[in-house]
């Protein structure tokens, strides 16, 4: 099984964002104590945050053209970003 960090790298189109989406519910239901942000609210600053640092890349990030990868990852860090 892939990690949910393997999946944001294979993130390519709709079909594969909406897996990845779909992964990332079902890791919330059998992971919450693994996510740093446990409400919607703080979820979603946390990848508005991340998304916001990190438009025009970070020293060891560098920004995908593809804009499905693109929102794949923002919405990752949502569950990780502090």
């Amino acid at each position: 099984m892939k990690t949910l960090f393997e999946l944001v790298d294979e993130v390519t189109d709709e079909s594969s964002f909406l897996n990845f989406i779909n992964e990332l519910r079902k890791d919330r239901e059998k992971e919450e104590e693994e996510w740093e942000n446990s409400t919607i609210e703080t979820f979603l600053e946390a990848a508005f945050e991340w998304g916001t640092v990190s438009v025009k890349g970070l020293q060891y990030y560098e920004k995908p053209e593809n804009p499905w990868k693109r929102c794949a990852q923002i919405i990752y860090m949502g569950k990780i970003y502090e």
